[in-house]
Order: structure tokens, then sequence, then C-alpha cells
């Protein structure tokens, strides 16, 4: 109730409050928190996994990009802090919306029982390219980070045995 009331009083977007509202009702039904924390926490380990592979991997991409420009890639003082906030802003994005959207596409692949890879991982990326009409600048990394997380989840479930 806490975390509500702040969030009501709060100067904060509602973009932001829908999103925070909608991963605390996520953890108050016990079906969707036990699909959270079956398999040994799988979907929490699928988002720290996704938001560390995300920034390593963006940091790699402007490294080869700056080698094939020609400019030096020089590491200045801030660039710790850039990583940080980059893994930072990954975590709450996946966290605020890839978790509830990779609970959704685990609900329904279920039901697919032939086809639950192909089901799962186009939810993913479907909901991942849907940030397209809520935030067009953030479309690209959000799919990137849709595709991570179902590859990072299909490997923890694989080596869960489920």
């Amino acid at each position: 109730m806490v975390v509500v009331i702040i969030l009501v009083v709060s100067h904060t977007s509602f973009d932001v409050v829908a999103l925070l509202g909608g991963v605390l009702v996520i953890f108050m039904f016990p079906a969707l928190r036990g699909i959270i924390f079956e398999g040994n926490f799988r979907k929490g380990k699928a988002v720290i996994y996704t938001s560390i592979c995300f920034t390593f991997g963006l940091f790699m991409f402007y490294f080869v990009v700056s080698l094939f420009r020609g400019d030096a890639y020089m590491v200045e003082d801030d660039y710790f802090l850039s990583v940080v906030v980059v893994l930072l802003l990954s975590l709450l994005g996946n966290v605020a919306y890839g978790l509830p959207a990779s609970l959704v596409a685990e609900i329904i692949s279920m039901k697919f029982l032939r086809n639950r890879r192909w089901v799962s991982g186009l939810i993913h990326i479907g909901f991942g390219a849907l940030t397209y009409y809520i935030y067009p600048e953030i479309s690209l990394p959000a799919v990137c980070c849709s595709v991570i997380f179902f590859l990072c989840d299909e490997r923890l479930r694989m080596d869960d045995g489920s």
C-alpha cells in the first residue's frame, strides 16, 4: 500500500506510474508469482542476463563502429558512469516491460505445445516492436532486448529441463 500511495501522490509521469503499477499487479497474483519464481527464479535471471548482455553488446557495437570509422575509441572519465546508467535503464525496462511481456508470452505459448518456442519468440519480438507506438526512440533497443530476453529465457529453460 505504501508503494501505491507514493506512486499516486508523486509527480511521476503517467507512463512510469502505469508500468510500475503493472509490475505491482503482477506480484499480487499467486499464479503469476509462481511463473516468475519457477525454475530457480528463471525469469529474474533472464532479466539480469538480458541487461548485462545488452549493455555489453551496445558498448561493443560502438567500439566496432569507431574502428570502422577510423576513430580512436577512447575511454573517458565518465565511461564507467555511462555503462552503469545503460545497465540500470535496461534493468528498469526489462523489469517493468520485459517481464510482464514474457509472462504473457509464457501463458499464451503454453497452449501451443508443438510450436511453443516460435509462438513465444514472436510474442516477445511483438512486444518489443510495440514500443514503437509508445516510445519510438527506444524501439530498436527494446526489440534487441526482447530477442535477448527470449534467448536467455529459453536457454535457462533448457538448463532447468522444463
